[in-house]
């Protein structure tokens, strides 16, 4: 029962084990860290809100209180968990099919809380399906191609507050194209005070990044905008007044069809977010020299997820900015984190009241210098001589980004990943061993010529399943007509043979038996004898005819040569020929 009960609880006591070696050396480095990246987050905040279709307060919300659970309950002392750009453009993509944010009401409000809601319990179910594992088959080039979109989708989508012009309140296309139609009839209102005050914005913030990544660029130019602005009447759009109360428990949209409406942005949702957490915080992790566990971190977002969204937030995930300042900051533990939320929350309540005078084209301009530092072109030039295919799922998944809704880029550029993954694991890799005259041996391709020899030495490599069955089986049927009474096959470069493959192999050994022939294993690892026994493999090809591999450098390989020269009464090599001095080859016959 105390087993159990330890289990069940695991997940929720990372904090635990921090605070039991928590002195107040570290107490000071995180206050000062957690410090630090407030100043950054609060106007990110800010915008990402703007960006997701939601008054500002919602992101300091999601801040706050997905600050203090991320931190909590990560795997990682140095995840920061709120607001983001690309979970922000996906709520937008997600929710504007169903309400508009200038709908009567807080419908649109609603439903993105409900999208908060079924995006942690759909990372809920990842974890207890332990998907963190599968994140390894998402690459880097998925995840930036859908950070260079996002970046484009972005500075798209805040033009109109840039240039001080309405926009249409929709539009039938996606994408940049959608942004597009949507400012076109509008751009002969565009008025020089918000440019003004977006390129003082931008001129502020690129400025801090050059003196100092500490130097809260955002934050000055936010104050400084807010302070112009409130003293001179710019005539610019403005915040307006923010609620600085506390975020009060709200419960979901229980509408079906607004759920299964939600289901593919949610399931997108989760899917970038957990990918984005785990492999943030492993980047993390190699820096500070820590020990992350990708299915903590699925749990972790995905209760954060589930319980803000009952406390009016929006969905959020880890930031790699914050958490990578967090580190440079010199935090010691997660706690760091979660002074940050508590500083960010003191900051929005004591200021909320000036908060009103903030344009909108400032935090455009926040906004514009966040979408320059995501794109990553630079990547495609690099990885295009490298890997074609790499740069191809950049690509597609790019221009699906800023082109499609953006939850089924998400889903294009994963599937792609995977289709390439497949494609290239797919591939049978064969060689014939060929013994020189030293003992050793080495691969060549197949030679394959009918009567010239009667054993031949064969090695397999990679993972034997499905989907390279039916070329090993084409492959070893060529074999057999040409001949050959003993074909030996080394397993010792094999991950793993699945049931496809153990089918194909007792075919060839049943069809080797009608023609007087044998087949013989060697270099089959231990988990692989377990495999071929408990498939009866080995009653069929015989358990003198398979050599289990150990210690010695080609023991199995010599003992199963000497096994097949027994069979066929002959001392010539396994292949039928030989390896002179000269490299050249001689034919037995």
């Amino acid at each position: 029962m105390d087993f159990r009960l330890s289990r069940l609880l695991s997940p929720f006591l990372p904090a635990v084990e921090t605070a039991r070696h928590y002195t107040a050396s570290k107490f000071r480095r995180d206050l000062v860290a957690g410090l630090t990246v407030s100043v950054v987050e609060l106007p990110q905040a800010m915008a990402y809100a703007l960006i997701a279709g939601v008054p500002p307060q919602y992101g300091i919300y999601s801040s706050i209180i997905q600050g203090i659970l991320g931190a909590m309950l990560s795997s990682s002392n140095h995840l920061t968990t709120g607001p983001t750009n690309t979970q922000s453009l996906l709520i937008a993509a997600a929710v504007t099919r169903l309400a508009s944010p200038d709908a009567p009401g807080d419908v649109y409000l609603q439903i993105v809380f409900t999208l908060t809601v079924l995006k942690g319990l759909i990372q809920l179910a990842f974890w207890f399906l332990r998907f963190g594992d599968m994140v390894q088959f998402i690459s880097r080039s998925v995840l930036l191609g859908i950070a260079s979109g996002a970046a484009v989708l972005i500075s798209f989508g805040q033009l109109a507050y840039f240039l001080g012009i309405n926009r249409e309140p929709s539009s039938r296309l996606f994408g940049i194209v959608a942004d597009i139609d949507r400012m076109l009839p509008h751009l002969h209102e565009i008025s020089w005070q918000p440019v003004a005050i977006g390129l003082l914005t931008i001129a502020i913030t690129v400025g801090g990044k050059l003196i100092s990544k500490f130097v809260p660029g955002a934050l000055i130019a936010v104050i400084v905008t807010a302070a112009l602005v409130g003293f001179t009447g710019m005539d610019v759009k403005v915040v307006g007044h923010l609620d600085a109360g506390l975020p009060h428990f709200a419960m979901p949209v229980m509408d079906w069809s607004v759920w299964t409406s939600l289901l593919s942005g949610a399931v997108a949702l989760a899917l970038l977010g957990g990918i984005e957490s785990i492999a943030i915080a492993k980047t993390i992790a190699n820096r500070a020299g820590e020990r992350v566990s990708a299915n903590q971190e699925l749990f972790g977002q995905g209760v954060t997820n589930f319980v803000s969204g009952f406390f009016q937030s929006i969905p959020g995930t880890a930031s790699f900015t914050r958490s990578a300042l967090d580190y440079d900051a010199g935090a010691q533990t997660r706690f760091a984190a979660v002074m940050n939320a508590i500083f960010v929350g003191t900051m929005f309540f004591l200021l909320a009241e000036y908060a009103r005078y903030i344009p909108y084209a400032a935090l455009a301009g926040v906004l514009f210098v966040i979408a320059w530092g995501l794109l990553e072109t630079r990547y495609f030039f690099r990885v295009y001589g490298a890997d074609r295919s790499d740069a191809v799922v950049f690509a597609v998944t790019f221009f699906s980004t800023i082109l499609l809704p953006l939850q089924y880029a998400v889903f294009v550029g994963i599937f792609l990943n995977i289709a390439f993954y497949l494609r290239t694991s797919s591939r049978l890799h064969i060689a014939e061993m060929v013994q020189t005259d030293t003992g050793g041996f080495i691969e060549r391709p197949i030679y394959n010529r009918a009567g010239e020899r009667k054993i031949m030495f064969i090695q397999l490599e990679g993972e034997l399943y499905f989907a390279i069955a039916d070329q090993l089986q084409d492959q070893l049927a060529s074999i057999r007509r040409s001949g050959v009474r003993v074909v030996i096959i080394r397993l010792k470069r094999c991950h793993s043979i699945d049931a496809t493959v153990l089918n194909v192999l007792e075919d060839f050994a049943n069809d080797m038996r009608r023609v007087h022939g044998h087949i013989l294993l060697c270099g089959v690892r231990p988990e692989a004898m377990s495999t071929l026994r408990a498939y009866g493999l080995d009653a069929t090809i015989g358990r003198e005819n398979i050599f289990v591999a150990d210690a010695g450098v080609f023991t199995s390989a010599k003992k199963a040569l000497q096994r097949a020269r027994e069979l066929v009464g002959t001392s010539i090599d396994a292949s039928g020929f030989r390896i002179d001095e000269e490299g050249g080859i001689t034919y037995d016959i």
